[in-house]
């Protein structure tokens, strides 16, 4: 498994995990959804992530994108935490139907899904925005 799929792995089960809490226990679980969506926003941006630190550690390989301009990841993170932050800030700022929320479901499934497949609709749609493929880091690239 790679660092992205990792990545994506990680967050789209948190945010999972967060909103069941959210909806089941206390409201305030959503937070830590927001704050994901949040890292996933900041990370499309900044190409930093706290959790890459520990992936790389397990010994999880990275992938590189050989072109100029931002990788198909980091547009999947600015999608997927625009989309995050938007649905689940409408809940908690001003208070609109909870049912929005099972738009941030629909992408912490999708982020979960696309960690074992490779594909998620954000990154057809980064694709098709222009943000470029990476590829596996070879060996002698380290």
């Amino acid at each position: 498994m790679s660092i992205n799929a990792a990545l994506r792995l990680m967050a789209g089960i948190v945010i999972l995990i967060s909103l069941a809490l959210g909806t089941y226990i206390n409201a305030n679980w959503y937070y830590l959804t927001a704050f994901v969506g949040f890292n996933l926003l900041q990370s499309g941006f900044t190409r930093w992530c706290p959790a890459v630190f520990i992936f790389q550690k397990i010994g999880l390989k990275a992938e590189s994108c050989d072109t100029t301009g931002m990788s198909i990841h980091q547009g999947l993170h600015i999608i997927a935490g625009s989309v995050v932050l938007l649905s689940v800030g409408s809940v908690i700022l001003l208070n609109l139907n909870p049912m929005l929320l099972a738009i941030t479901a629909i992408v912490g499934a999708s982020l979960t899904q696309s960690a074992f497949t490779g594909w998620c609709p954000a990154m057809m749609v980064a694709s098709m925005l222009g943000f470029k493929k990476t590829e596996p880091l070879s060996e002698t690239s380290r």
